[in-house]
């Protein structure tokens, strides 16, 4: 130090040597470096040298001393501030001083809201992103360690300051760290930079709406290629935090999709799994599969991995349904649920035995005790795979109604919810299975007590639903005997004033036929139910939005009702023909005017 205050004075050689002895120094002790203050003026001074070599090595003593807390309090001040962000702000020429700059004020700004306050006032960001360009174009180590330092310095100038991120993204940010992650994140001396370009990337997208992504095309090619060579822990985890936190975004899933992402983690999750041995690997690996599944969930890129049944991440899924490894079974699973999002896929899947592998997995787990993460991604597989009318006889076939029907008897709403969803699909137009299951008292009993329950109002619609399409489907005097006695008739008559269109025709078709079969039986139970009143609602609440054939369909129910003159005296009474005779006024009706009038007509004299 002393040296260092005499070879200043008498401008000496020595300077330089003097400045590398004590860089050597405090990486050994730290920033203990005596008389502070004296200190920082020599600082300021050399950091103004004509030499170049000495103001770059004045700037690493900087660089080194504010390692520490400290050091940054104690070297970060205004003075040394200053002349460090104008040598950047003058568009330095010599890689050296920029480097060491760079390395100086990341050290200031790290933790230090001070010193970052300071270099922000000074506006100096498009500056810093000209130094990051410039090193975007230097070749060899200098290059890669400029792109290293300056990095580092835009992570920490960033860190906590939104509106600076936005500039930042306004100035074309993005494209600068897609270059650096492309030159450095595919070898091992890069590891640095790249795990700065991420974690800025990080901060940056948690600061834009996920529809309008940062990660285009080429960033996410060049993420993916990253995370495929890799050998640092920490630059595979951020790559796949990146991806994971933006695969909403329809554009990036196909970006991925397209990109190999996919079979690069099934890759990936193949070579490594026996190595997950602890909760940290673990979440890594749930993090790939919820990756998977995510890119699976959009359309496009669905349809690019399914590659009419012959690509292989879909080959994959297939195998994993058989896996030992709980999370790799899911993801299978999850992932047959989204290719079967068309009528050609599902068809397909089937005749290829997914069914039966899905199937067979609900026998090993539809109990109470199973997973539920597993018992509702199968149950939303099996849904959609029996919603072509040609796959629900071979479904049915392979003995799903017997696999799926233990699992009334778990108590979790979301898993009882596609239960109900998958029976209400896969009975449609099978009279046989709509008979088998109508019949059977506990089933229909726990379909009535969800339809009271105000607990989940997606179980609630779903067993309106089902014992609505357990009378269309069965027309059977059994089922309806095991309806009537259930007393599910109240719920299906408050099902006429749904939310839905579509639930409201659906009780209509089942009520008809209800009355139709079993009017005598039912009559008792509609009255009590207030069947006139929930019409007249239906008809004047709704009346200018119901199509031409729900009409119909109402018209249809009240001829039938008014033939137990009990409930003709009930319908009169409950203004059906004053509702009937208002709605005739509507366009929608025209066609059928006759039909009401005429009904209308008999209610009146009724």
């Amino acid at each position: 130090m002393e040296g260092l205050v005499v070879a200043v004075e008498n401008k000496s050689d020595d300077i330089s040597d003097i400045l590398d002895s004590l860089v050597s120094q405090i990486q050994v002790s730290g920033s203990n470096c005596g008389d502070c203050s004296s200190f920082v003026t020599q600082l300021e001074t050399l950091l103004q040298w004509e030499s170049k070599a000495t103001v770059a090595r004045a700037a690493q003593v900087v660089a080194e001393l504010a390692k520490s807390e400290s050091g940054r309090e104690n070297y970060g001040n205004i003075a040394i501030l200053k002349i460090l962000v104008e040598l950047i702000k003058t568009k330095e020429e010599d890689l050296d001083i920029l480097t060491q700059v760079c390395r100086a004020l990341g050290n200031i700004c790290y933790d230090n809201d001070k010193g970052r306050k300071f270099v922000l006032d000074t506006e100096c960001l498009p500056d810093l992103l000209g130094v990051l360009e410039r090193s975007v174009n230097e070749t060899g180590e200098r290059g890669r360690t400029l792109r290293n330092v300056a990095a580092g310095f835009l992570l920490n100038l960033l860190i906590g300051q939104e509106d600076i991120q936005e500039k930042a993204i306004e100035l074309g940010v993005t494209k600068l760290l897609c270059s650096v992650l492309e030159l450095d994140g595919t070898v091992p001396e890069g590891e640095e930079a790249s795990t700065h370009v991420l974690l800025i990337l990080g901060l940056l997208t948690d600061s834009v709406s996920p529809c309008d992504s940062l990660l285009d095309e080429k960033l996410c090619q060049v993420t993916v290629r990253v995370l495929g060579v890799s050998s640092s822990p920490e630059v595979s985890e951020l790559c796949l935090e990146l991806l994971h936190g933006q695969a909403e975004n329809e554009n990036v899933k196909n970006h991925l999709a397209h990109a190999g992402l996919c079979e690069l983690l099934v890759q990936l999750l193949e070579k490594h799994k026996p190595l997950v041995d602890d909760d940290e690997t673990r979440n890594l690996m749930k993090m790939a599969c919820d990756l998977i599944v995510l890119i699976l969930t959009g359309d496009v890129s669905m349809n690019a991995l399914y590659a009419e049944g012959k690509g292989k991440v879909f080959q994959q899924m297939v195998a994993w349904l058989s896996s030992g490894d709980e999370d790799l079974q899911i993801t299978g699973v999850l992932a047959m649920g989204n290719f079967a999002r068309t009528d050609k896929h599902c068809i397909q899947m089937v005749e290829a035995g997914v069914s039966k592998k899905l199937l067979a997995l609900v026998e090993k787990n539809n109990k109470p005790s199973g997973d539920i993460r597993l018992q509702h991604a199968l149950l939303s597989a099996l849904r959609n795979l029996v919603i072509p009318r040609q796959n629900k006889a071979m479904v049915l076939e392979d003995g799903l109604v017997d696999a799926v029907y233990p699992m009334l008897a778990i108590p979790t709403f979301p898993v009882v919810f596609k239960l109900l969803g998958t029976l209400r699909m896969v009975i449609d137009g099978q009279e046989s299975a709509a008979c088998k299951l109508g019949r059977k008292k506990d089933l229909v009993t726990s379909l009535v007590t969800w339809c009271g329950t105000e607990d989940h109002p997606g179980v609630q619609g779903e067993a309106n639903r089902l014992l609505a399409w357990l009378i269309k489907n069965s027309k059977d005097q059994e089922v309806l005997t095991t309806i009537l006695e259930s007393g599910a008739v109240p719920y299906l008559v408050d099902m006429l004033i749904a939310e839905h269109a579509v639930m409201q025709n659906e009780a209509l078709l089942a009520l008809t036929l209800l009355v139709t079969m079993r009017l005598t039986d039912a009559e008792a139970n509609l009255l009590e139910a207030k069947i006139g009143d929930k019409l007249t609602t239906l008809l004047n609440d709704f009346g200018p939005s119901l199509t031409c054939e729900m009409v119909q369909n109402i018209l249809s129910l009240v001829d039938q009702l008014t033939k137990s003159g009990v409930l003709l005296y009930h319908l009169v009474n409950s203004g059906v023909s004053r509702a009937l005779s208002k709605l005739s006024s509507e366009e929608n009706v025209t066609s059928i005017n006759d039909q009401i009038t005429q009904l209308t007509s008999m209610l009146d004299s009724g």
